[in-house]
């Protein structure tokens, strides 16, 4: 009697950072079983170890950036003998798993790249795929501030509203995005920052001084006035 064999993951939605156990049930003790008579679709196997020669356990860790509903820990039988000498049969396959460990992305334009006093901008942010936990306290942005910040197709593309701050003269700034702030439908977060382009700002109003230089006139006198702008 050839001996058989059972494979079953704990865990079958794995995504960034998860891990699962894996079980291996034999239909009696054997010997020979390692990690090499195991092949495992978007992932690897490790920690394989067992007390009683019947149970083996072990983990699976999923392929990085990898998103696939359909995957399998295949047992190749052979590999393996029980105390009368018997490979195992054919081949057998775990549950099936589904990975989720692609971490979502940004993008962010800022519409009016050039912003005087009184003006303000839309700024797009898209996903890579759908998002939640987005707030504008996960935005740093460079002499202006962010609000109105709304989805309205179901967390991919996000608005907000950019007012830049008044007295400012600086032709280069940026809105920051703080990824880890971020999760997508399988709970993986976000990684680094993402930059927007350049915009430059200018919201200092001008200025002026005016000077009359006879400030005493006659008949028959003027006087040059100098008017003076910042």
């Amino acid at each position: 009697v050839r001996p058989t064999a059972s494979v079953v993951l704990a865990d079958t939605a794995l995504a960034a950072g998860e891990t699962s156990t894996v079980t291996i049930t034999f239909s009696e003790a054997v010997v020979g079983v390692d990690l090499a008579d195991f092949s495992v679709e978007n992932g690897t196997l490790s920690n394989l170890a067992t007390s009683d020669s019947i149970t083996y356990t072990a983990t699976l860790t999923p392929d990085a950036d990898t998103q696939d509903t359909s995957n399998l820990i295949t047992l190749d039988n052979s590999g393996y003998l029980d105390p009368a000498g018997n490979t195992g049969a054919a081949p057998v396959s775990s549950n099936n798993f589904a990975i989720d460990t692609l971490r979502p992305t940004a993008s962010i334009v800022v519409g009016d790249t050039a912003l005087a006093a009184g003006e303000t901008s839309t700024v797009t942010v898209t996903f890579s795929e759908a998002v939640t936990g987005v707030t504008t306290t996960d935005f740093s942005v460079e002499n202006g501030v962010i609000n109105g910040l709304t989805s309205s197709d179901g967390g991919i593309t996000w608005t907000a509203t950019l007012t830049p701050t008044a007295d400012v003269e600086d032709t280069s700034n940026l809105v920051t995005l703080d990824n880890t702030g971020v999760a997508d439908a399988a709970g993986n977060a976000g990684v680094g920052t993402t930059d927007s382009n350049s915009y430059a700002i200018d919201t200092l109003l001008p200025t002026a001084s005016i000077v009359v230089a006879d400030t005493a006139l006659a008949a028959g006198e003027t006087s040059s006035v100098t008017i003076t702008f910042n």
